[in-house]
């Protein structure tokens, strides 16, 4: 028998979270995180030097990710839903 949950309060960090989305609504073309509403980005290079004064080599580990998710531990792309092309 399948019985249905009514859906329960959000705690204050979610209730905070949707009020920080709510705020700042997404510009076009703007970065933000999907999950947390953050704007800022985080590219994780492997394995770059420096030669002469500048940064050379390296591999991308994760490009466009929100910086605060990925903190938690968690990897969250900010690149907005593309829309296809009709």
């Amino acid at each position: 028998m399948l019985k249905l949950v009514p859906k329960s309060e959000p705690t204050a960090r979610q209730a905070v979270t949707e009020r920080v989305k709510k705020m700042y609504k997404r510009e076009d073309g703007m970065l933000q995180c999907n999950r947390c509403g953050c704007r800022t980005s985080l590219t994780a290079v492997n394995g770059a030097f420096v030669r002469n004064g500048r940064k050379q080599g390296g591999t991308v580990i994760e490009k466009d990710v929100c910086a605060e998710c990925y903190k938690r531990g968690i990897t969250s792309p900010m690149l907005p839903e593309l829309k296809p092309v009709k």
